[in-house]
């Protein structure tokens, strides 16, 4: 008869354990959330860009800095505010 109890107290603190456990798993998941989210809020939205570009322009000559700058599109020598004067040639 104890054994049905034992194993009854067993299942019970089995239940809470794994329950405690996911919700310290979803606390500290709430918490990193919180403070990258905060993290990422300071930061600079360019920055990838930024890094990207200087480090494309680092392989360039010192006269071809711009060129990195303007992201090609079909090739041609018409940046984005030029298209319409470009295209009518």
């Amino acid at each position: 008869m104890w054994d049905v109890f034992r194993f009854a107290w067993f299942a019970v603190r089995t239940f809470f354990g794994v329950c405690g456990l996911i919700l310290a798993l979803y606390s500290a998941l709430w918490v990193f959330v919180k403070v990258h989210s905060t993290m990422a809020g300071n930061s600079d939205p360019d920055a990838v860009r930024k890094r990207v570009m200087s480090y494309s322009a680092q392989g360039l000559p010192r006269g071809d800095r711009r060129a990195a700058l303007v992201s090609p599109t079909d090739g041609s020598e018409c940046g984005g505010d030029r298209v319409a004067r470009c295209d009518r040639h």
